[in-house]
């Protein structure tokens, strides 16, 4: 199940208030130019957040004087609890591609419990999508696919085992 453009900007939420112009940036510095998403989409995304009752305005404060126009969003607590279940949650239908994404945000977002959860449950789902063997003889354009995706569930497994050291280099303090 591939994650919803509103559960990733709750857990872009996670570490600290944000306008939805920031969302935008922070989904683009995660995910990369090839997951462009729409700044409209982000904003009508947020409206349904609000609506929804997972985030807050805070229109006391701009964010600063040149964005004086734009509102800070805050997560409320079910959309805490929300991104935290959407965080950890590996569903035994998703993809390597949900996972990545998965990977991506909880590498930043999530708190140190979370991620490891989640590389939990990630680890278990890709092995055991590769002890699973084809019971009847596949054609050969079923074997090529089938060999493709052990191979693309392999190269998930390494990814998973060296995320937590990537996320120690990341959050290790500068000297």
């Amino acid at each position: 199940m591939a994650l919803a453009l509103e559960d990733i900007l709750l857990v872009l939420l996670h570490q600290r208030p944000a306008t939805a112009f920031d969302l935008h940036a922070r989904h683009q510095r995660t995910f990369g130019g090839q997951h462009t998403v729409d700044l409209g989409r982000v904003l009508a995304a947020v409206n349904r957040l609000r609506r929804t009752g997972h985030l807050v305005e805070d229109r006391s404060a701009p964010a600063s004087t040149r964005t004086a126009n734009r509102t800070l969003l805050t997560l409320t607590e079910a959309g805490r609890q929300r991104q935290k279940a959407r965080l950890i949650n590996v569903e035994a239908g998703s993809t390597p591609e949900d996972i990545l994404a998965q990977g991506l945000l909880a590498l930043d977002a999530a708190e140190q419990a979370d991620f490891d959860e989640f590389v939990f449950r990630a680890l278990a789902l890709m092995r055991l999508r590769q002890g699973r063997r084809a019971a009847e003889r596949p054609s050969p354009a079923e074997a090529a696919r089938v060999a493709f995706d052990q191979e693309v569930t392999r190269a998930m497994v390494v990814w998973l085992h060296q995320l937590p050291a990537q996320r120690t280099a990341l959050h290790r303090p500068a000297t």
